[in-house]
Parts: structure tokens; sequence; C-alpha cells
């Protein structure tokens, strides 16, 4: 199998996991990032510090939503080939793809809101991860001209 499929299965795999978290009730989302921050919580209250558990909650949830969609762009970066501007155009591409969807599934979830900040921060992940993949490519062209 080409490298190039790979990559193909595994961007098509994360848009999947994305759109699958997407469907899940808002309790149920809720109840799986509240585990986080209760570890996260209680960690901050051993050192001694203030933990305000809404607070961190959001955060964790919009961190999750930046993470998921800079993996993705990332592994939609390794299907395409040719030039790195090219690549960007279709990265940038299905990621706001991705994100619209997202926020329109969750119409249809119970308790779930699609919110237009929520395209934001999912687009901002898409953006974190072509940044990413942009250094990672200079990098090693960088150390095979050494």
């Amino acid at each position: 199998m080409r490298k190039k499929h790979v990559f193909m299965i595994s961007a098509l795999a994360m848009t999947a996991f994305i759109f699958w978290n997407s469907l899940k009730p808002a309790q149920e989302s809720s109840e799986a990032s509240g585990r986080f921050v209760t570890i996260l919580g209680n960690l901050l209250t051993n050192f001694g510090l203030y933990a305000d558990y809404g607070l961190m909650e959001k955060i964790v949830r919009k961190t999750a939503h930046i993470a998921e969609f800079g993996v993705q762009a990332i592994l939609f970066a390794g299907c395409f080939s040719g030039k790195y501007r090219k690549r960007v155009i279709y990265i940038l591409f299905f990621g706001l793809l991705t994100a619209c969807t997202d926020e329109y599934i969750q119409l249809f979830s119970a308790g779930r809101a699609g919110l237009i900040s929520d395209i934001f921060i999912d687009f901002g992940g898409t953006s974190f991860g072509t940044i990413i993949f942009g250094i990672a490519k200079t990098r090693k062209r960088q150390s095979l001209r050494r």
C-alpha cells in the first residue's frame, strides 16, 4: 500500500472520529471531558492552586477540538503531493468543510448546538496542524541538504 493511501485512510478515520464525537449527546460529551477535568482539577488542588472547573472544562473541550483538527490537517497533508502552497489549499478546504459539517451534525445531537465560534476554533486547529506540517517539512528538507 502506498504511503499516500495510508495517510488518506488515516485522515478519513480521523474525520469519522470527529463526526462520531459530534453525534454524542451533550451529557455524554460533557462526562467524557469532565473526567479529564476532574483529574486536572485534583492535580491543581494538590499543588495548592485554585481550580475553576467550569473554565477548565471549556479549555479542555476547545483544546481537544484544536488537537483533533490539527491531527486531521497533518494527515491530509500526507495525502497530497506537489508544492506546499497547493497542499495548503486542499488541507484548509477539507478542514473548513469538516468544521462546518461537524457543527451542522451537532444541530441534531441532543443538547448540542452548532456554533460559528466553534468553526473558527476548529479551523484554527486545521491552521495549526498545517503550520506544524510546514515546519516539519522545512526541517526535513534542511536536514537532507546537510
